[in-house]
């Protein structure tokens, strides 16, 4: 479990506040829309696809550190790259997903994932997707309800 918290939240959580550290707007708006996303996306998977390590009687404490550090730091990093350096936002998206993709890939190879009831990688790969649209649609809404948000 504590190899999870090192690599899943205290990690990305540095590295993400340290870029995101002269803007904290998108931080600030995007990081509860990620752990929120990330719980649900991980709450579903658990009972039906997929199991992590360590296997706890509640696996929702296991992926934790997930939920609350590397998932919504990713976010908040895409999103910082679509609106502060200007990537183009489906690219930026499928490359962010691909990237997590990798990232799990890596730890079922290590044995650190498994899954179950056919969920496979490319599964895997759209679960990532779909979060990142809807945090990009958040960014659009959130833009156009704040005009001076950047």
């Amino acid at each position: 479990m504590l190899s999870n918290v090192i690599i899943a939240f205290v990690i990305p959580v540095l590295v993400g506040g340290w870029i995101l550290r002269r803007n904290l707007n998108i931080l600030l708006a995007f990081y509860p829309l990620g752990v929120a996303t990330s719980s649900c996306v991980n709450n579903v998977g658990f009972n039906f696809f997929w199991n992590i390590l360590p296997n706890t009687n509640n696996q929702s404490y296991a992926a934790l550190p997930m939920d609350l550090g590397l998932y919504p730091m990713f976010g908040c990093l895409m999103i910082y790259a679509i609106l502060e350096k200007g990537m183009k936002p489906w690219p930026t998206i499928l490359a962010s997903s691909f990237i997590l993709t990798i990232l799990e890939w890596i730890a079922k190879q290590m044995g650190r994932v498994i899954y179950f009831n056919d969920w496979n990688i490319y599964w895997t790969f759209l679960s990532y997707v779909l979060p990142f649209v809807l945090a990009y649609g958040y960014s659009l809404a959130f833009r156009k309800m704040f005009k001076d948000f950047k």
